[in-house]
């Protein structure tokens, strides 16, 4: 690869983007606060909200990332590249119109952006799907990927189902489909996606074992398991609703479990890690994998408690997505932005690199100090945001925004100034 590769620009063009939605996405938190004072449920504050971050932040991270990381982690080449330019452009245009029509309830603007966004998303998916096929030896690692970018296929259609239904009036069960939604989005794709690559990168990135495959297997297994067990029960809410708990809570269950299986598999691995030196990177995806112990543990809770019981404090839904979303989804993209954008720096101006440039971006104290500053304030703001979100404390909701506010404008400044 060298530095005049269309792939480095493109990564770097999505990663800069979701650096700068990430701010947005505090912004509106701060301003919509009391739009947590509202029951979670067709709450469209909330829902524009969540996909400033899911979308803005998450996706275009993972978008960025997925042109380098994929094919170092499979050994392919993306198939169709030069579709990246356009579909970028689409994915952020389509975004603001749906944000803008889902914050302000304009029907029109939802469907549209819907639209588009599953146009973009879906010319995305389906080339990543065509690049897998490229895959010479299919391991547990390509198995994950596959599973990940199919969930991602699914979701994706229900939520273009989801927003045509706001200009067409066609929903039913909107509840039980928008559920499967968010499922199949962030465990199903994201947590899925995660998984799947941390298998092959870890060992790379921290000089360690694989894990065992029987214990790969097994989780693969029961989390896919749970995915397919919510998704299933959907198509047995009526008459046969029994059913539908039964396997509502197996599935949510399953998934808990597997995931607690891969926090056990991945502490395990960073355990044997030849080098045991800590840096940025390690403590935001230990800080990650600690949060998402603690949704798999709220969320398990949430099958046992009563939905009835659990609506009379509709807080801990709110916490439980914000520990889901941010505190391990947004924590993990957070760290492996550490890793990944000074080594595609350090591609692009490969001259400079060859001369010190990219070992002075570690040496330097000053910014080694500015890093941890970065990642302390992050941290705070993730435990007061599940503690104010849990209990619906306006004014800590605001403290916590104010807080992220500030740490993901410092983390953009630094990364830029990379």
């Amino acid at each position: 690869m060298n530095a005049t590769d269309s792939s480095i620009n493109i990564a770097l063009r999505h990663i800069k983007t979701a650096l700068i939605f990430l701010p947005i996405f505090f912004i509106v938190m701060f301003l919509d606060s009391k739009s947590f004072g509202e029951y979670f449920f067709m709450n469209t504050k909330i829902i524009s909200l969540t996909h400033i971050f899911t979308l803005g932040f998450l996706m275009m991270a993972i978008m960025g990332a997925s042109y380098m990381l994929l094919p170092v982690a499979l050994g392919v080449k993306i198939a169709y590249e030069k579709s990246f330019f356009p579909v970028y452009y689409a994915f952020v245009i389509s975004l603001l119109l749906f944000v803008i029509g889902m914050h302000y309830l304009i029907s029109v603007l939802i469907a549209l952006g819907g639209v588009f966004l599953f146009i973009s998303i879906f010319i995305y998916n389906t080339n990543i799907l065509l690049s897998l096929k490229k895959v010479k030896k299919w391991d547990y690692s390509a198995l994950g990927i596959a599973f990940a970018y199919s969930y991602l296929f699914i979701g994706l259609s229900i939520g273009l189902y989801l927003a045509l239904s706001f200009y067409f009036n066609i929903g039913f069960n909107i509840y039980d489909i928008l559920k499967d939604h968010i499922y199949l989005m962030f465990a199903g794709f994201v947590a899925m996606l995660f998984i799947a690559v941390s298998y092959r990168l870890l060992p790379m990135f921290y000089m360690t074992k694989t894990p065992a495959g029987y214990f790969w297997k097994t989780d693969l297994i029961i989390i896919n398991s749970g995915i397919i067990a919510i998704l299933i029960s959907s198509f047995f809410n009526g008459g046969t609703g029994y059913i539908y708990f039964y396997l509502n809570d197996i599935g949510g269950a399953l998934l808990g479990l597997g995931v607690l299986l891969y926090c056990f598999i991945f502490f395990n691995l960073m355990l044997k890690r030849l080098k045991k030196k800590l840096d940025i990177t390690t403590f935001y995806l230990y800080s990650g994998i600690i949060f998402l112990v603690l949704a798999a543990i709220i969320g398990l809770l949430l099958i046992i408690i009563p939905q009835k019981t659990a609506d009379l404090n509709y807080g801990i839904y709110y916490s439980f997505g914000f520990t889901a979303l941010f505190c391990f989804a947004g924590m993990i993209i957070i760290g492996f932005l550490h890793k990944i954008f000074p080594f595609l720096i350090s591609l692009k101006v490969f001259e400079k690199a060859k001369k010190g440039a990219y070992n002075k971006l570690f040496s330097d104290m000053k910014a080694k100090y500015f890093e941890y500053l970065i990642f302390g304030l992050f941290l705070t703001g993730g435990l007061l945001g599940m503690f104010s979100l849990l209990f619906i404390y306006m004014v800590l909701i605001k403290i916590t925004a104010v807080i992220l506010l500030v740490s993901s404008i410092l983390l953009l400044i630094h990364i830029f100034s990379m």
